[in-house]
């Protein structure tokens, strides 16, 4: 059904004429203007059309008859909602302008055929006859979809933010209860070497763990405005492995869980920044630690194919949940715990692999079968030529 002004009758006459000209016009204007535009053609709204605009937004032909309210034999090709709830016949917004003779404006949401939903500001005024009588009435829409995205975006930012903060004030403060601690033993010890040397030890623990914090954190810094420089030389990548093994095993040990190992027994080489690429790997290690519990399993594998070396790191932890997939690399991001309890970290580690990785001209990507499943994360990195 192409837009049209039929309801205005077939007088006849050169001012008629002149009319159904300048209604033609103005048809063909409607049709390609960009702007989503629909048109009611009788009072009982059973006939509407839809000029190209409204018709892609609505995902249907642009000779579709759109009305909510068709004649018999005829299905609504989609659905008006308001906060996910179908809008009644009665209150639809251009039944409801013509049937009140007065114009509305209000926020709906168009539920295509295919299950996507479009968020709609509609402005619907009533057309009338010469005797004051509505006789259809014109919608215009603006597409708020993308709009109302960004404002999701920028709330869950905002949440993420204010979670980053409250984690990142527990982890600054945890180390300091023990510091003051182990200073206390020192002021009593009396030079006894005994308490001085656990003591000092406690510290070394604690100011090791505020040093890693502050470096993620000026990582963060520098990824996010572009002022790392990896150095990159030609590396045995098994050499970079055991680096990050060495750095994440004391935590393993404590926390009860087997790492299996399985590497190429040859060299395997790669253009990398040692460091960066040892901390990146670490980090997976660090978060599988995190999400698996005691006398769980983590496995650190190595291969290459068809030019690429394959670096994965699995665990038979929490797993990660099918709607969080997407988002696991994102900043501030902490994965949900089954059992409630909070998890230690600032949400960081997982963004700061990625983007060392891709840094290396890598990808790094997860999988996961859901909750309870455990968790994969996999580095694809080029291959150094022999």
């Amino acid at each position: 059904m192409a837009i049209s002004f039929e309801f205005f009758g077939s007088a006849s006459g050169a001012g008629a004429d002149e009319l159904r000209n300048r209604l033609r016009r103005l048809e063909g204007l409607i049709a390609r203007a960009p702007v989503p535009i629909a048109i009611a053609h009788d009072a009982q709204c059973r006939n509407i059309s839809a000029n190209e605009a409204l018709a892609e937004l609505l995902g249907v032909p642009a000779d579709a008859n759109i009305s909510l309210t068709p004649p018999a034999g005829q299905l609504p090709k989609y659905r008006i909602q308001i906060n996910g709830q179908d809008v009644p016949e009665r209150e639809l917004p251009m039944q409801y302008a013509i049937a009140h003779k007065t114009a509305i404006r209000n926020d709906i949401e168009i539920l295509r055929a295919d299950g996507t939903v479009r968020y709609i500001q509609n402005d619907v005024e009533p057309i009338y006859d010469a005797d004051g009588a509505a006789i259809g009435c014109v919608s215009v829409c603006v597409d708020l979809t993308e709009q109302r995205r960004a404002e999701r975006m920028l709330r869950e930012a905002d949440r993420r933010k204010d979670e980053f903060l409250g984690s990142l004030s527990h982890e600054l403060r945890n180390p300091l209860v023990p510091l003051r601690n182990a200073l206390d033993e020192l002021r009593r010890s009396g030079g006894d070497p005994l308490v001085a040397g656990r003591a000092y030890a406690i510290m070394e623990r604690q100011l090791f763990h505020l040093v890693r914090l502050t470096d993620d954190l000026l990582d963060v810094s520098r990824i996010t405005r572009n002022k790392i420089d990896l150095r990159r030389e030609r590396i045995d990548l098994r050499l970079v492995l055991q680096s990050a093994i060495e750095t994440t095993q004391p935590l393993i040990a404590v926390a009860g869980q087997i790492l299996t190992v399985d590497i190429p027994r040859e060299s395997v080489w790669v253009h990398v920044d040692f460091t960066r690429l040892a901390q990146a790997i670490s980090n997976l290690l660090n978060n599988a630690v995190k999400y698996t519990p005691r006398g769980g399993r983590i496995t650190l594998r190595a291969a290459v194919a068809e030019g690429e070396v394959i670096i994965s790191v699995g665990d038979t932890g929490v797993g990660i949940a099918p709607s969080a997939l997407p988002n696991i690399f994102d900043m501030f991001m902490q994965g949900e715990d089954p059992t409630g309890q909070p998890r230690d970290g600032l949400g960081i580690g997982l963004t700061l692999a990625r983007r060392l990785i891709e840094l290396h001209d890598g990808r790094l990507t997860a999988k996961s079968e859901g909750p309870g499943t455990g968790a994969t994360f996999t580095i694809r990195l080029p291959r150094s030529e022999d």
